[in-house]
């Protein structure tokens, strides 16, 4: 029994070692704070409508079709607006997925990588993966009206993953630069 509180507590200290490691600050990497390039915009241009879902869940559409309305229509506007919602988060989903594999393939030809910004997009990958699902669940088993709060959670997992990608890709551009202009010069 002590043996195995030993290890978790090992355990959970070794995992905040690692996130304290993974999310401090690079502030003696000059690299970091150049501005996003061209390829860096083109995937923050690439997020999903934020608005559109927020449109497709606004409750004052419910509010006046239950005012309005028989209980058939309400149901028909849920089914609809779930329907709407479930393509979105599908869409979302996608994005996201094709970012990771572009990152992925990015990766394989880089010649230096950033640890710390790896695994933050790591972890904002897989609690954006484990909100998705959770989100997809909830609209079936809740209705699209009521999951607001979660799809607010995997928006901003959505942006911060995107953040993160936006960053190491400006990282790489600047290191694959700085080669080509110093092996220019030698």
């Amino acid at each position: 029994m002590i043996q195995t509180l030993f290890s978790i507590a090992v355990g959970l200290l070794l995992l905040g070692l690692l996130f304290i490691w993974a999310f401090r600050g690079r502030a003696s990497d000059p690299s970091a704070a150049v501005k996003p390039a061209n390829g860096a915009r083109r995937s923050a241009q690439e997020l999903p409508p934020q608005d559109l879902i927020e449109r497709i869940l606004d409750p004052r559409d419910l509010e006046f079709v239950s005012k309005e309305s028989a209980n058939e229509t309400v149901k028909l506007l849920e089914r609809e607006r779930r329907t709407l919602a479930v393509a979105w988060l599908r869409q979302t989903r996608r994005q996201v997925g094709q970012l990771m594999s572009r990152h992925a393939v990015a990766v394989r030809h880089s010649r230096r990588l950033s640890p710390g910004l790896e695994i933050q997009l790591a972890l904002h990958y897989a609690g954006f993966v484990v909100g998705y699902e959770l989100t997809l669940a909830l609209f079936y088993i809740r209705g699209p009206f009521e999951v607001r709060p979660a799809v607010n959670y995997v928006t901003s997992i959505m942006t911060r993953f995107y953040g993160v990608s936006d960053k190491l890709l400006t990282t790489q551009l600047a290191v694959e630069r700085g080669a080509r202009s110093g092996g220019a010069v030698s």
